[in-house]
């Protein structure tokens, strides 16, 4: 047990050294960022590795696995600009899942046939009201469809024009 312990102390004060005098010694530039970024997740692999096999290595390592493949990949195969283009495009996409969740969610402790929730918003980083609310569109089966779109007009500080509601 001990003779385990130390080989993982070791080894992880090995990759962090290794990963320090990596870092010394790259030249400043935009290939440096990523050197870091897989050295990074290199030494944070050694440092999960003993947890995943503990909670259930097959999957956990594989997965961990296929984030790294994907991150070197997309690192060597992307300009700078088009990875923050595609991490723009997943945060907004994650944002607006969110968004379309938690809505769903508050509407449907006053409107319990609510069946879908579609929202349109600010996706203009460069805006101000980025990520504000533009227009909600609603699926339910309730026969007072106007008592909803008021309702969330309201609610969210919408025009009613903003919010549609489709039976």
């Amino acid at each position: 047990m001990m003779e385990t312990l130390s080989a993982y102390i070791k080894t992880i004060t090995a990759l962090t050294i290794f990963s320090a005098l990596a870092c010394m010694l790259m030249p400043d530039g935009s290939f440096r960022k990523y050197v870091e970024l897989v050295l990074g997740v290199l030494v944070l692999t050694a440092v999960l590795n003993p947890f995943l096999r503990i909670f259930g290595t097959d999957k956990g390592h594989m997965e961990l696995g296929l984030l790294q493949n994907q991150v070197r990949l997309e690192k060597v195969f992307l300009s700078a600009d088009e990875y923050e283009q595609i991490e723009q495009q997943r945060v907004t996409q994650a944002y607006g899942q969110v968004l379309e969740d938690r809505v769903k969610a508050d509407l449907a402790k006053k409107y319990s046939d609510i069946d879908w929730i579609s929202i349109t918003f600010c996706q203009d980083i460069e805006d101000e009201d980025y990520g504000t609310i533009e227009g909600i569109s609603i699926g339910c089966a309730e026969e007072d469809a106007k008592k909803i779109q008021t309702y969330a007009a309201k609610r969210y500080g919408l025009p009613e024009e903003a919010v549609t509601v489709e039976k």
